[in-house]
């Protein structure tokens, strides 16, 4: 593997230099108490459309060995890729990988934070670079390439035995992005049109599973819960249209609670369609979770109902 650039040329590479500084101010914030969920992929990714998100999500680390693991590799890889590449074309690079991985590991996870999908998203880049250009010839030796596959798995493995989350997604999009990226970059007909497609399509794919596809394909029960406590916070803004639409994509998704179809009966009793609001109060007291609350106010909308019907 090349050499790493020293710490002493931080000037000559202001792109990786302020994406590594901005890392470590956000992550010393954020361990000092600082509130960063304005940062963070969330449900505000699919509710509000902030994709933005994914590009931020990218600054904070959880601990000291995860800041330190993703910053050194960021100034290894970065530090190449901006000297050959130019400032612009690098911030663009980070860009794409940033917002690919993010957006893929938010599509079916919780969503993460740290520098991890970029950091792989380089190392794929180079690994496929590599063989095509002669200019990062040695970017990537197999010591390194066993460092990043054996830590993948590793990564896996403690997310699976719940010792560790780990955005395992985002290191995989990264990884994958990255490749497609350094194959168009380096080659020629045929084959660049491919990898420009699919890097395309990869992103796009990113892009809708993240935000429009994102209630029906996330894997993990941090979907639902966070449609709902959005419709909830609308229910209180009085925003009772906004609230209904959210309400009914959580209480139609898998495992969702009695809670979120009592909260859809809430927004269609503000919004005066009663017998739906019955509708969704039976099912809630139904369920096996239901509570003597939710009984209780399924049976006075019943009764509220009956009566309203026989005045007309």
């Amino acid at each position: 593997m090349l050499r790493p650039a020293s710490l002493k040329s931080i000037l000559r590479y202001p792109v990786t230099t302020a994406v590594a500084a901005s890392a470590l101010v956000v992550t010393v914030s954020w361990w000092s108490g600082q509130d960063i969920d304005w940062l963070v992929t969330n449900v505000r990714v699919w509710e509000k459309w902030e994709v933005w998100r994914a590009l931020t999500s990218t600054l904070p680390h959880v601990n000291f060995y995860h800041l330190a693991f993703n910053l050194y590799w960021f100034w290894v890889f970065g530090t190449l890729v901006e000297r050959v590449y130019g400032h612009l074309r690098f911030a663009g690079i980070l860009a794409l990988l940033a917002m690919g991985s993010s957006l893929a590991d938010f599509s079916l996870s919780y969503g993460g934070v740290g520098l991890s999908g970029v950091g792989y998203g380089l190392w794929g880049m180079l690994w496929a670079l590599d063989r095509r250009d002669t200019r990062f010839a040695g970017a990537v030796d197999r010591e390194t390439t066993r460092i990043f596959v054996a830590w993948f798995f590793v990564c896996i493995v403690l997310t699976v035995t719940e010792v560790m989350p780990v955005a395992n997604v985002a290191h995989g999009a990264g990884a994958g992005l990255g490749a497609l990226l350094g194959l168009a970059s380096s080659s020629k007909g045929t084959l660049r049109c491919k990898s420009s497609a699919r890097l395309v399509a990869a992103l796009m794919l990113a892009l809708a599973g993240s935000t429009v596809l994102w209630p029906w394909i996330n894997l993990s029960p941090y979907a639902e819960t966070e449609i709902e406590r959005a419709g909830v916070e609308a229910l209180h803004r009085k925003d009772n249209e906004y609230a209904k639409r959210l309400l009914e994509t959580s209480a139609r998704m898998k495992e969702a609670p009695a809670r979120a179809w009592h909260n859809l009966g809430i927004a269609y009793h503000r919004l005066g369609r009663y017998e739906d609001a019955l509708a969704a109060y039976e099912h809630a007291a139904a369920m096996p979770d239901s509570t003597s609350e939710f009984k209780e106010t399924a049976q006075q909308m019943k009764e509220f109902w009956t009566r309203r019907k026989g005045k007309r």
